[in-house]
Parts: C-alpha cells; sequence; structure tokens
C-alpha cells in the first residue's frame, strides 16, 4: 500500500509505503501554532518507506515544547505543511495525517502533550493517553 500526501494548492507531494510505524495526536503549544488547530496529528514512517517527494518545498527548524528541533517542510505557493524530521527520530520522516485527505485512515493510537490539550478534544477509544517522553519507541514524543 501507498499513501499520498499533498498540500493544498497540490504543488509538493510525498509517497510513502506501508503503514506508519507510529501516529498519534500532538497537543504542544508549538504544534497548535503550527497546524492553526487544537493539535497535530502526525505519522512516522522510516526514511526508506519514501517512494517520492514531488515538488518545490521551503524548509524551517523550529522548536518544541521538549527543546527538541523538527525540520518542517511546507509548499512555498500555499504554505501547508506537509511532512518533516525530528530530532528525536533521526531514521524516520513525519507527514501530517491530514494531507492524505484520507478518511479511512486509521485513528490515532496515542496522545502526548495532554496538559496542553483542549478539553473539549475527545480522545477516540483506542488513543491512549501518555505523558510526553524522550524516545523513539511508540507512543514516545509524537511531535513536540
Amino acid at each position: 500500500m501507498q499513501r499520498t500526501a499533498v498540500c493544498t494548492c497540490g504543488q509538493l507531494s510525498v509517497t510513502v509505503a506501508g503503514d506508519p510505524a507510529f501516529h498519534g495526536l500532538c497537543s504542544c503549544l508549538e504544534c497548535q501554532k503550527l497546524t492553526g488547530s487544537a493539535f497535530s496529528y502526525s505519522g512516522y514512517w522510516p526514511k526508506e518507506a519514501v517512494r517520492r517527494i514531488a515538488g518545490e518545498s521551503k524548509s524551517w527548524r523550529r522548536g518544541s515544547d521538549s527543546g527538541r528541533w523538527l525540520d518542517q517542510h511546507f509548499c512555498p505557493t500555499c504554505s501547508c505543511a506537509v511532512f518533516g524530521y525530528a530530532e528525536f527520530a533521526p531514521d524516520m520522516i513525519n507527514v501530517s495525517i491530514g494531507n492524505f485527505t484520507d478518511p479511512g485512515f486509521p485513528p490515532p493510537t496515542y496522545a502526548v502533550w495532554n496538559e496542553h490539550r483542549h478539553p473539549w478534544v475527545a480522545l477516540p477509544d483506542a488513543c491512549t493517553s501518555r505523558p510526553w517522553r524522550s524516545g523513539t519507541e511508540e507512543g514516545g514524543d509524537d511531535q513536540g
């Protein structure tokens, strides 16, 4: 199975093979600013799973609530954040799940930085609320 995530204007895309190694919600304040929403929802794939990155991207290195960096790649035309690389997961690429525009994508399996989660955000039954911790193990720190 392959999935392609695309920016709003369609100029930038990334295609990944298989399922993500882990995927979840992050409610850290930096992810809220990045998405303009109450949380981010990202999946992490091994870099070897990338089949194609097409189009021009710009990137910027942002901080996170944990103090680690994330290199965020976005479309220079529509400014949509599509993928990135995180200091805590050097062999992975993270892709914003919403850019797949797939309502059948499985629900998140974990949520981190819950102390910043808006109280009206209800987690799916399969999603465990975990405190942030360092490491790349599943459910470790997703974004921030």
